[in-house]
């Protein structure tokens, strides 16, 4: 599916073969040969207790007693990567790889690992050493990958993007001569890299110069390094003194057996309480914070666009009406508080109304408010004043839209457009109809899905109760689209079943199921309970196909979600639980993320209750 964004569009024939080859990727033709990790669960929990064992005694049994073998031995394996973290960070980490599989080296990754949290440890050696020991082996959380076969890598798949591999679930290990150096699927999602990226810079340790990252992985290869994937099995701790959980690309693969009306509405509350988590913490009104990243519990900037705060804002207050539970209305408050904050202008802060995007964003949020409770709140009615001011010179019926704007911002100016009406006495329907007519005339179906869900609210909203209305066949056909575009289970590999419900953006130069899919999933939520786009009742026409893709789609939203199993990579005290990722590889948590995926929730759920009263009639 192609989508119409805001980016130079490079056409380069480099370009459509990535595009071309990811896609085979995700259809399972790049990952031939590889099922489930053949190592054993026994063998890997086995790995595990040893582990545990010697970290929480601080104390290696020696090697070279024979009367220690059977204690220090495992089963052979191939590669091995034990991580100790304290807080949430890596304090001690150590690897072992072989060629030919051995039974020490899950001793020898521990040793190693333990020998660097030792280099970090400053307390004196006194009366409370073995006191100061024992609270830190118990403070701490283990990680390890272990696997029990290296494949050499094809040049077919040395020549493909990622190796032929989405990012975070394989590990990598490069030969150089008689040197081997490895990196497992943790610390690259950690990292937010790929299997080639991943494989350069190991390349490059071994070059030990930089000379390696000036060379393709294919001529690294006809240079005389090798490279080898694994699949190794993960044991995790999520958090201290808990036990161990099998990992699966950084978490655990959610069923689709465990999306529920009730689980949606639980998910929508634990997003939203995410959200006003993310508070800016100072006296300051910069509403929230940016991007989170989890791993190192920062935020890529200190406080969020405008765009990102009234969005937030919207969703909030959209959430704040689904409910009258003690959250909602919390919810609500927080809402209108950003709202207020978005008025007052900080430091090195952008004006919302300087922002053409987030000052239409702020018009949107601005309409679920009643009009007597902006008027009669002075932050609030400067923010809508001077909102709409800006609203006002983004588009006219004889020029149309202000070229400086970007073009994936159509649709959210049209909705502002309709929005105003509320919000001010000035009738703009005429502009309002004709921007919407504009924009579905010139936006084919494929270009539409990045005109929403803005567009198609806007649609709705101004073609009220009327059968027909500008848009609808086409909101009709994109539907139809973003489904052929969804993965379904019969589509991946094995190790790629947490992408199911996901949808393909085959613009992007590596199109993988991220976030930015809950765009279309919104609007397409809402469709669900509208008669107009879906005929029938819950056992007949259109509802029960239509309920099945939304299902597969929550069950996407519900992955991309950090779950408990996620904890384990993160920075404690993160507050990273239950922010929504970029996407499966890639920890950041962006505030728009969260809104759209929370959005996405609250249609779904009022088209279901929507659809379950047609039911009981």
């Amino acid at each position: 599916m192609t989508t119409t964004d805001n980016r130079t569009d490079n056409t380069n024939e480099n370009k459509v073969r990535r595009v071309w080859l990811w896609a085979l990727i995700l259809m399972g033709f790049g990952s031939v040969g590889v099922a489930q990790p053949t190592l054993s669960v026994q063998a890997s929990l086995e790995a595990y207790a040893m582990v545990d064992r010697w970290v929480r005694d601080w104390e290696m049994p020696t090697s070279d007693q024979a009367d220690v073998q059977s204690e220090i031995q495992s089963v052979a394996m191939s590669a091995v990567i034990v991580t100790l973290r304290l807080d949430g960070r890596v304090f001690g980490r150590g690897s072992s790889v072989s060629l030919d599989p051995s039974t020490m080296l899950v001793y020898q990754a521990t040793k190693q690992a333990m020998r660097d949290a030792n280099s970090k440890l400053t307390q004196d050696r006194d009366a409370m050493w073995d006191t100061y020991i024992a609270e830190l082996a118990a403070k701490l959380t283990i990680t390890i990958e272990v696997a029990d076969v290296l494949v050499p890598m094809s040049e077919s798949e040395i020549a493909s993007p990622g190796f032929g591999y989405t990012p975070g679930v394989l590990g990598i290990v490069v030969r150089r001569g008689e040197e081997l150096e490895i990196l497992g699927p943790e610390s690259m999602l950690a990292r937010n890299t790929d299997m080639t990226q991943s494989a350069m810079a190991l390349a490059n340790a071994l070059a030990g110069d930089g000379s390696a990252m000036l060379r393709e992985p294919e001529q690294l290869a006809q240079s005389g390094y090798s490279f080898y994937r694994f699949e190794p099995v993960v044991l995790a701790q999520p958090g201290v003194s808990q036990g161990a959980a099998f990992i699966d690309r950084g978490g655990r693969v959610v069923n689709e057996s465990e999306i529920s009306i009730r689980s949606i509405e639980g998910l929508s509350a634990k997003i939203a309480g995410h959200l006003m988590n993310r508070r800016w913490a100072g006296v300051e009104h910069y509403g929230m914070m940016g991007t989170l990243d989890p791993v190192t519990g920062i935020s890529e900037s200190a406080f969020a666009s405008p765009f990102d705060q009234a969005i937030s804002a919207y969703a909030l207050l959209r959430f704040g009406e689904s409910g009258e539970s003690k959250l909602h209305r919390q919810a609500h408050g927080f809402a209108k508080s950003v709202l207020g904050d978005l008025a007052i202008v900080e430091e090195n802060e952008v004006a919302a109304w300087d922002d053409p995007v987030g000052a239409c964003m702020a018009v949107v949020a601005l309409g679920e408010l009643p009009l007597v409770d902006i008027l009669g709140d002075k932050a609030l009615n400067t923010l809508r004043t001077r909102c709409i001011e800006t609203l006002d010179g983004l588009y006219s019926e004889s020029g149309g839209f202000d070229e400086a704007l970007p073009m994936g911002s159509q649709g959210l100016v049209v909705h502002a457009l309709v929005r105003a009406s509320k919000l001010d006495p000035r009738n703009r329907t005429k502009a309002a109809a004709s921007a919407l007519g504009d924009v579905f005339e010139s936006t084919l179906a494929s270009g539409l899905v990045g005109q929403m869900p803005f567009l198609g609210w806007a649609a709705i909203e101004q073609g009220g109760d009327e059968e027909e209305f500008v848009g609808k066949p086409a909101l009709y056909n994109m539907r139809s689209l973003v489904w052929e575009h969804q993965l379904a289970r019969s589509d991946l590999a094995w190790m790629d079943r947490d992408l199911e419900g996901g949808i393909v953006f085959t613009s992007s130069s590596t199109p993988l199921p991220s976030w930015i899919g809950t765009k279309p999933m919104a609007m397409i939520a809402t469709m669900l309970g509208d008669e107009r786009f879906t005929p029938g009742t819950i056992s007949s026409g259109q509802v029960p196909i239509q309920i099945g893709h939304q299902i597969d789609a929550i069950r996407f939203i519900r992955q991309l979600c950090a779950d408990v199993e996620n904890m384990h990579l993160y920075t404690a005290h993160s507050g990273a639980q239950w922010g929504v990722r970029k996407a499966m590889w890639d920890q950041r948590m962006p505030v728009e993320a969260d809104a759209m995926a929370l959005l996405t929730l609250i249609e779904t759920t009022r088209s279901f209750d929507v659809i379950m009263s047609k039911a009981q009639r």
